[in-house]
């Protein structure tokens, strides 16, 4: 049964997130309206990340920031605009691919520890969901 309208959330009613990662954003979903998606938009400053390197296995905690991860995390982004390089370790090594405007990353459940940076002269912008939501 169809019982619930859309819901429109304006930028202003989104969580801001100001942190370590060189820029700003929004969280947009939150645990407010959805227990099983959460999304939001960065804007990631040149030579900065929106996310510390990081794996999803364990919870991320340092310079006011603590992200626990739950069960099950998946998570993508959208690069709206600009570019950079995806960075994954991997048998200890560092690997590298370029990313620009319109790729998707997608971060399955127990990916490599990883971290998506500008490195460019221009401000990045990416769109987030993850699945379940962080705490």
């Amino acid at each position: 049964m169809q019982n619930r309208p859309p819901i429109v959330i304006k930028p202003e009613e989104g969580k801001a997130i100001k942190g370590t990662f060189g820029g700003y954003g929004r969280r947009m979903l939150t645990d407010e309206f959805s227990q099983k998606l959460c999304m939001g938009i960065l804007y990631v400053s040149p030579g900065k990340s929106p996310h510390r390197w990081h794996a999803h296995d364990r919870p991320d905690e340092g310079e006011g920031l603590k992200i626990i991860y739950p069960s099950g995390f998946e998570e993508a982004y959208l690069i709206v605009h600009g570019k950079g390089i995806l960075q994954w370790e991997q048998d200890g090594e560092i690997n590298e691919r370029a990313v620009e405007t319109g790729d998707l990353i997608y971060f399955p459940e127990n990916v490599f520890k990883h971290q998506l940076l500008n490195n460019h002269e221009t401000p990045m912008t990416v769109v987030y969901a993850t699945s379940p939501p962080v705490r």
